[in-house]
Parts: structure tokens; sequence; C-alpha cells
């Protein structure tokens, strides 16, 4: 599909979809700034009688953690209405009935896995799962590397390589990954975006068509590229990880290029 530029053709487009999914870091807020004018959308895609779900594959904190934050920032939200990396990745867990883990992530993560019945330990474990650890210690990435060695299965929550911050960019699970590949030569099986099961899960559940579905983000090859092979529309904002330079450069194209995501307001007026 050709990138719709002009507020009517964007709103062409928009006008009769009845989902928006929204990813967070970079596309709502940064740590614990909210962009501004967010709530005021927000509002409005409730006034209009949409469906909304916040996305994230930061998976540092649990999502009873991410409820919290969300509620902080002035977000009148449930549970339900949050999809994280870590969903997918407790779910193939569960299905391969696998109990012992050697989880490289924070406490806050640990504390989700352990709620979901998970054994995590660093004696005989059965896989490693690799999070978002801002609690990262050489010696975590020493047992890795030996369980990595010694052929353990080896799966990730997301394939993100750094995390917007204020400041500007910090490394992310992505860049773990890639740290342990040089290390080990081994790649994990990866469950958050741009698995498009992010979105079609929910979509199945809802029993809505992909077509009447919106993903706004600001990476290309999570964000848009997840919404590419759902069959998702998709909103790149230049709020978060990518430039214009970038989308020129890019071959995953998103529908509709933004500023930033509160420029809907204008449109769905």
């Amino acid at each position: 599909m050709e990138t719709k530029t002009t507020f009517n053709e964007i709103f062409e487009l928009l006008k009769n979809k009845k989902v928006y999914f929204f990813d967070l870091d970079g596309t709502l807020y940064l740590e614990d700034l909210l962009f501004e004018g967010i709530l005021n959308l927000i509002n409005k895609l409730k006034s209009l009688d949409k469906k909304i779900f916040f996305l994230s594959n930061n998976s540092s904190i649990s999502t009873k953690e991410y409820l919290l934050k969300l509620e902080k920032l002035g977000l009148d939200i449930n549970i339900e209405n949050i999809i994280l990396s870590t969903h997918p990745t407790i779910q193939y867990l569960k299905k391969k009935k696998v109990k012992k883990i050697y989880l490289l992530g924070t406490k806050s993560l640990q504390s989700e896995f352990i709620e979901e019945g998970f054994e995590i330990t660093d004696k005989d474990p059965e896989i490693v799962v690799l999070g978002f650890d801002k609690e990262l210690t050489y010696e975590k990435l020493v047992k890795v590397s030996y369980f990595l060695q010694d052929n353990l299965p080896y799966i990730a929550t997301h394939p993100d390589k750094v995390c917007p911050t204020r400041k500007g960019y910090i490394p992310d699970a992505g860049a773990i990954i890639s740290l342990l590949y040089e290390a080990t030569g081994k790649k994990p099986k990866i469950f958050g975006k741009p698995n498009k099961e992010m979105l079609l899960f929910k979509l199945r559940e809802l029993k809505i068509s992909p077509k009447d579905a919106v993903i706004v983000g600001d990476r290309l090859y999570t964000d848009i590229r997840m919404g590419k092979e759902a069959g998702v529309t998709t909103i790149c904002v230049f709020s978060g990880e990518t430039s214009r330079e970038m989308i020129e450069k890019s071959e995953i194209k998103p529908d509709i290029v933004l500023n930033k995501a509160t420029d809907l307001i204008k449109i769905l007026k």
C-alpha cells in the first residue's frame, strides 16, 4: 500500500477502524514522561467507541507493574488492555510443559514467572529465557554462555536493540542477544514484536478482522513489520527511534507516517 500523507487520505483509511494498538516506549511516553496530548487522544478514541490496547516488548517489569505505571501516568485502563512480550513467552513455556527455567531478567520479571508457576534456577534448568535485564551482571552472562554452549534451548521475549530514555538510547534485549551470539554463536527463538501473534491472538479473541485494526509505533523492525505481517494498518511516528531517513532507506514501509501519535486527534475530528 502506498504511504498516506495528507490528513484527508489518512482519515479515509482510518475512519472505519475498530481497534487501535499502541506501542508504549517512544510512542506514548519516554520513561515516566507522558507525551503532551496523549490523554486527549485516548479519550477521543474512547468517545468514538474504539477498542484500545497497549503493547510493549519491554519485559523489564511485570504486567502488574506496567498497569501501575500507566495508571500513574493518568491512563484509565485495565490489565486486560496491556499486551507484553512476556505473555506469548509464558504461553509457549506452558504449552511445552516447561517448569525449570534460567531467566535473564529483573526481579520484577522474575516475580511474574514465579506467579505463573515456573521455578527460576541455575541448577539444571530446562531452558534459558532472555528478557530485558536492567539488572544484568557479568556473572549472569557467564552462566547463560555456559548453558548455551551445552545446547540448552534458548528463547527471548523480544529483539529490540535499544530502549529510548530522556537522555538517549540504552541497550535492550536485542543488544544482549547480540552479545551472547558473539560469545556462543547461538540465537534465540523470539516471541514479542515483530511476531504477528502479538496482534492476531487478540483480534481472534475479539472476532475482528486485521483490516479493521491499526498499530501505532515508532520502530520499523518491530511495530511496523509486525503490523504488515499481520495485515493491520500501520502508523509510524517520529517520537521515538525512527526517522524519515530510516523509512526512506528501509524495505519496511508504514501505511501512514505522522510526527507524533497525537496528530491523530486532528485527523479523527
